[in-house]
C-alpha cells in the first residue's frame, strides 16, 4: 500500500497526536541541549538542566515523543497502547501539577490547563473508532 493512500486514510486525529507527540519532543530537548552551552537556545519549558542524569531523561523522553509521533503517522499497531499509558500518566502529572500551581501567577495556571487539555484529547481520541482501526488494520 502507498503512503499516499495511508495519508488519505490516516484520520485527523491520529495527525494531530503524531504532530503533538513530535513538538512535545522538541519541548524536551531544548532544554537538554542547553547544557552543551549552544548559548540560549530555545527553552519553552523555561527550564535549563545543567545536572547529566537530568539532561539524559529529558533526551530519552524526546525521543520517545519522536518515536510516538512518527509511530502515529505511520499507524504502527503497538503505538496505540503506548499512547493509552502515556495519555493516563500524562493526565496524572499534569493533573497534580495544576493542583500544586500557584494559583496567584496566571502562567501557573496556563501551563498545566494546556497540558491537561492535551492530555484528554489524546486520551479521548485514542479510543474512537476510527483512531482504533488505524493502528489496528
Amino acid at each position: 500500500m502507498s503512503l499516499k493512500g495511508d495519508m488519505k486514510r490516516r484520520p485527523l486525529r491520529v495527525t494531530i497526536i503524531g504532530v503533538l507527540s513530535i513538538v512535545a519532543g522538541l519541548i524536551y530537548l531544548f532544554p537538554a541541549l542547553n547544557i552543551l552551552d549552544l548559548g540560549n537556545l530555545i527553552s519553552l519549558s523555561g527550564q535549563t538542566f545543567k545536572s547529566g542524569p537530568l539532561v539524559l531523561t529529558a533526551v530519552v523522553v524526546a525521543l520517545a515523543n519522536f518515536i510516538l509521533g512518527i509511530g502515529c503517522l505511520i499507524g504502527w499497531k503497538p503505538i496505540w497502547f503506548y499512547l493509552v499509558i502515556i495519555s493516563i500518566v500524562n493526565f496524572a502529572i499534569a493533573l497534580l501539577a495544576l493542583l500544586n500551581a500557584n494559583l496567584s501567577h496566571w502562567e501557573a495556571f496556563l501551563i498545566p490547563m494546556a497540558w491537561l487539555a492535551i492530555a484528554i484529547y489524546v486520551l479521548l481520541s485514542v479510543q474512537s473508532g476510527k483512531t482504533r482501526a488505524w493502528f489496528h488494520r
